[in-house]
C-alpha cells in the first residue's frame, strides 16, 4: 500500500510540478550532456557516447528510464580549436508514459590564455528541440481508491482519453577552464546555464509548465599519485528553481598498462548526492574504449519504500583515433629520361 501511494505520487509530481531536467549520476562519463564546452574535448577525431539510467524500480511497476547518446567531432574541417556534436536524451517517467525527448546540436571552441602554459578556456553552446508527450489513459486518479486500495477497474470521472504532445526550442551554454599536462595530470572547473529561454512544456493554454533555468558548476581532475595509481576527485552542483543538487566524490584509477599503444586501466569510485543517495561506480579503460557502470543506494525520505534501492546506470565511450589524410606519393622521373 505504501509503495503504491509513493509510486502514484512520483507520477503526479512529474506531471504537475514545474518541469526539471533529467540527470545522470555518471556525470564524468557524459561530457556533452554535462557541459557543452566539453564538446570535442578529447584526443582523437570522433567520440561516441551512450548512457542508460533505470530508476525507482523498487516503488513502481514501470520504473523511470533515461537514455542518452551522441557523437562529437574534434577539429572538423581541420579547424583545430573547434568541436561539434549531437546529443539526444529520452526520459520515460513511469506509469504516466510521460516522455521527454531532447535533440541538441553542440559547438565549442578552446582558447589559450596568453602565455599561461597548458591552460585553456573552453566555450560551448547548444541548441535544439525538446518534446514532451503523455498518455492520460495510463494515469491513476483519486476516485479509483475504494477505501482500501486503488482499483484500476473503477472508471475515473477525471479520466481524459488520448494523449498530448508539445514541442519547443531549448538552448544552453557553458564554459570550462582547465590546466592539463596530460590525461593523468589535469584539473578543471566549469559553469553552464541550461534552459536559457525557460521553454514552456504545458499541454494546455490554461496553465504554464516552464522549465526553470539550471545553473551547473563542475569540477573534474586527475592527480597522479604513483607509477600506476591516479586519484580523480570530481564534483558538481545543480541549482534549478527551488531544487539544489550537490554531488561530491572521486575515483581511484589503477593502470594495468601505461604504454601509449594500448593503455588499460580500472576505475573504482564513490560519490554522495547530498540528502539523496550514495553512488558507487566501476569503470574499465581499454585503449580508446571506456565501459562503466554504477548504482545509487537511496537514503532519502523514500527509504521505507525503496529499502536503499535507487538507480543503476551503464555508460560507454568510444573514441576513433586521429584520422590521417592519405599522403600522395609522387614518382620522380630519372634525369636521364
Amino acid at each position: 500500500m505504501r509503495r503504491a501511494i509513493i509510486s502514484i505520487s512520483l507520477v503526479f509530481s512529474a506531471f504537475f510540478a514545474q518541469s526539471q531536467d533529467v540527470h545522470f549520476s555518471e556525470f564524468w562519463a557524459t561530457p556533452m550532456f554535462t557541459n557543452p564546452a566539453l564538446t570535442g574535448h578529447f584526443e582523437g577525431t570522433y567520440r561516441f557516447n551512450g548512457v542508460i539510467r533505470n530508476q525507482w524500480s523498487s516503488v513502481s511497476s514501470e520504473p523511470f528510464r533515461t537514455f542518452g547518446g551522441g557523437i562529437d567531432m574534434n577539429a572538423p574541417f581541420n579547424l583545430k580549436p573547434i568541436g561539434v556534436g549531437l546529443f539526444i536524451t529520452t526520459d520515460n517517467a513511469g506509469l504516466s508514459a510521460l516522455t521527454t525527448t531532447e535533440v541538441q546540436g553542440l559547438i565549442a571552441g578552446r582558447f589559450k590564455l596568453g602565455n599561461w602554459e597548458n591552460i585553456k578556456l573552453h566555450l560551448g553552446a547548444k541548441g535544439g528541440i525538446i518534446q514532451q508527450s503523455i498518455d492520460y489513459s495510463k494515469l491513476n486518479y483519486g476516485d479509483q481508491f475504494n477505501g482500501i486500495r486503488f482499483d484500476p477497474s473503477l472508471v475515473s470521472g477525471d479520466l481524459t482519453t488520448g494523449g498530448a504532445l508539445t514541442t519547443t526550442l531549448n538552448f544552453g551554454a557553458g564554459t570550462f577552464l582547465e590546466r592539463r599536462l596530460n590525461e593523468r595530470r589535469r584539473i578543471g572547473m566549469g559553469y553552464s546555464l541550461y534552459n536559457i529561454t525557460r521553454p514552456d512544456l504545458s499541454f494546455s493554454n490554461s496553465f504554464e509548465s516552464r522549465i526553470e533555468n539550471r545553473h551547473h558548476l563542475l569540477f573534474l581532475s586527475s592527480l597522479q599519485m604513483a607509477a600506476k595509481w591516479d586519484f580523480m576527485p570530481s564534483a558538481q552542483l545543480n541549482m534549478q528553481g527551488k531544487q539544489n543538487e550537490i554531488v561530491l566524490g572521486g575515483a581511484f584509477r589503477y593502470h594495468l598498462n601505461t604504454g601509449p599503444m594500448n593503455p588499460q586501466a580500472v576505475r573504482l569510485g564513490a560519490w554522495t548526492r547530498a540528502g539523496d543517495a550514495l553512488n558507487f561506480a566501476l569503470g574499465l579503460d581499454l585503449n580508446n574504449l571506456y565501459i562503466g557502470g554504477s548504482y545509487d543506494i537511496n537514503y532519502s525520505t523514500l527509504l521505507p519504500a525503496t529499502n536503499y534501492r535507487g538507480a543503476w546506470e551503464a555508460s560507454v565511450i568510444y573514441i576513433i583515433p586521429t584520422v590521417r589524410e592519405k599522403v600522395k606519393r609522387l614518382r620522380q622521373c630519372p634525369d636521364y629520361l
